[in-house]
């Protein structure tokens, strides 16, 4: 009967043994599981704000592209043409301008009603 009670005695610490192992396992598990949700909840946010980010950069890329067309050698090269056109025609009707303003010399001759 000793040997029973013995065998008895090691299996009932053999099951309190594994009841405590589950009981560490079960935390551990419940323990992981938060973590991994913490962890996800931070990537979520980090993919957010590197979407915003790239949404920016994006924005950039297109802002800048159309400035280097608007400062490209040969645009400004073609609006200077055409400034220079636009000075050369107001220099001119400046002329044309004085030229009428000395025909009409500002006197009215006086017409008589016949």
């Amino acid at each position: 009967m000793e040997l029973d009670a013995r065998i008895m005695i090691q299996i009932g610490a053999v099951i309190a043994s594994l009841a405590g192992a589950w009981g560490l396992v079960r935390n551990q598990v419940a323990s992981l599981k938060q973590r991994q949700e913490e962890q996800r909840k931070y990537v979520d946010e980090l993919n957010r704000e590197l979407d915003t980010v790239e949404n920016s950069v994006s924005v950039l890329r297109q802002q800048i592209t159309v400035l280097s067309n608007i400062l490209s050698p040969s645009n400004l090269e073609e609006q200077n043409r055409w400034r220079g056109t636009i000075s050369e025609k107001i220099k001119q009707a400046e002329e044309d301008i004085n030229v009428l303003r000395k025909m009409h010399n500002g006197s009215h001759p006086k017409i008589d009603k016949g």
